[in-house]
């Protein structure tokens, strides 16, 4: 069976990406071949290597809803070229650029379709519409997702599968640093992973050490693991936030790391885990440390709200909230809060593994791949 993947991306930076890579690893022992359709300028920068059709028209996200469905319209020719001399059983999508392209395949090529929604959008309507289509079958990452557009949850037509967190990381040593330390001054080390765009909210981890008392300020260091986009805001926010650890006389404390291959050992370094994002929709580097047995500091923001276990496996804080950020951190510094244990943080999450996810999925691409059977 034969899978292809509308992305639309031009960089390598993980999220969709690397969900399609664990299909892509689980896929040999299914029978499963995976195919991802980028742009053409994309460049592959991390493992495994997957197997790509490029095209210079789709987009898979744009500030302007225009050009998407501009850019879209004019990939959809593309895509029927290349259904034209190439078979795919299963068409699915997951960008907002991919969407579009495959609700063009299933009204005027008459294709069946599978779209995972791996965002939070403010048009909601479009997506409960496209939900309703015959031929189309919705995945949504969360609960919390399902609720937010108004879906009901009737799988096959709409089902929700989590982002899979790669099982090696549920097989991996547990962390060895844990919270508190038995030094009575050893440093709070918080890490963050994820690339440097604005709705991930790095900035408020920065503003929230600014406003510890200084006494706490000292005890604390933040590394953010990351790559700078190449697009323009995130090169801009990438320069904020230098401007901001400057600003604020952070330079000790906050550590732009850059891009690691080495995800295990970026968070083994630290102590707790921080997502500050906005509407996070299942974010798998949260997933990869608290199988590694890593607590979380997260926003009570999108799929957070139904990975972390707030008071056990983490502490969750209103998203946005500066001042919530910072009485969390100081919480910890305090000693007020003692996690669960490392193996009891990893059980949490051993649902989530990446070879359930592909069990999912494998059985929509098998429902999907027989024309005379509804879904």
């Amino acid at each position: 069976m034969r899978i292809l993947h509308l992305v639309g991306q031009r960089e390598d930076a993980g999220g969709i990406l690397s969900v399609i890579r664990c299909l892509h690893e689980a896929g040999p022992s299914a029978g499963i071949e995976h195919t991802v359709w980028v742009h053409r300028d994309y460049a592959e920068t991390r493992a495994p290597s997957l197997d790509y059709r490029r095209t210079g028209f789709i987009a898979s996200d744009s500030p302007s809803h225009l050009a998407i469905f501009f850019t879209s319209a004019l990939a959809f020719f593309s895509l029927r070229k290349l259904l034209r001399s190439e078979p795919f059983d299963v068409i699915h999508a997951h960008t907002r650029g991919g969407l579009i392209v495959a609700l063009l395949a299933g009204l005027f090529l008459g294709r069946r379709v599978l779209f995972t929604n791996h965002s939070y959008a403010r048009r909601t309507w479009l997506y409960r519409w496209a939900a309703g289509r015959d031929w189309m079958t919705t995945v949504v990452l969360n609960p919390n997702m399902a609720a937010h557009y108004g879906l009901a949850v009737e799988p096959p037509r709409c089902s929700i599968i989590f982002s899979g967190c790669a099982d090696r990381f549920l097989e991996e040593p547990l962390t060895p640093n844990t919270w508190p330390s038995a030094e009575h001054l050893a440093k709070l080390k918080l890490v963050g992973m994820g690339t440097l765009v604005r709705w991930k909210c790095w900035h408020h981890p920065i503003a929230a050490l600014a406003k510890l008392p200084v006494e706490l300020k000292g005890r604390v260091e933040f590394h953010l693991w990351g790559p700078e986009q190449s697009d323009t805001d995130s090169r801009a926010f990438a320069a904020e936030l230098r401007d901001a650890i400057e600003k604020h006389g952070l330079r000790g404390t906050v550590m732009l790391r850059g891009v690691t291959n080495c995800v295990t050992d970026a968070l083994r370094e630290g102590h707790f885990v921080v997502v500050a994002s906005e509407n996070e929709p299942c974010s798998v580097s949260l997933m990869e440390a608290l199988a590694l047995g890593l607590p979380a500091l997260a926003a009570r923001s999108g799929g957070n709200v139904d990975i972390v276990r707030d008071g056990t496996t983490g502490l969750l804080y209103d998203t946005g909230s500066i001042d919530g950020l910072r009485d969390r951190i100081a919480t910890i510094l305090n000693g007020e809060f003692t996690p669960a244990p490392p193996v009891a943080i990893r059980e949490s999450v051993r649902g989530w593994a990446a070879s359930e996810m592909a069990a999912k999925y494998n059985q929509l691409y098998e429902q999907l791949a027989k024309p005379h059977e509804a879904p």
